[in-house]
């Protein structure tokens, strides 16, 4: 009898265990639900204006340039743009400054837009 109900005890403990790991992996490889919109080396990438659907200031945000385009987001949304791995959690613009992605590479994910440069 004693053992019967050791057994049951033990089954319900390891039962949460398992749903207690299940749920914190799950928050770990996602950010706050939402599943990445892309992923790049060992990072997950999260916009979380355009995955909740939030509204953004209409302004176009340049991120760089070169000899041909320049490189904006489309309204003001790089603070809300993550990069996070098992180790760290950055900003686009972070990653982008410590040189993990290039912005050919951002363009390329969709995250970035590029127009051609006017010649002035």
């Amino acid at each position: 009898m004693k053992r019967k109900v050791f057994l049951k005890i033990s089954g319900m403990f390891l039962l949460l265990f398992l749903l207690i790991f299940l749920f914190i992996y799950q928050i770990r490889n996602s950010i706050m639900g939402l599943k990445p919109i892309a992923t790049y080396k060992q990072y997950r990438i999260f916009d979380i204006i355009g995955q909740k659907g939030l509204p953004c200031a209409e302004a176009i945000e340049i991120l760089d340039s070169d000899e041909k385009y320049e490189y904006y987001f489309p309204c003001l949304k790089s603070h809300k743009i993550y990069f996070i791995s098992d180790e760290e959690k950055i900003l686009v613009k972070e990653a982008y400054d410590r040189k993990i992605i290039t912005k050919e590479e951002l363009f390329e994910l969709g995250i970035v837009n590029r127009m051609v440069k006017v010649n002035e």
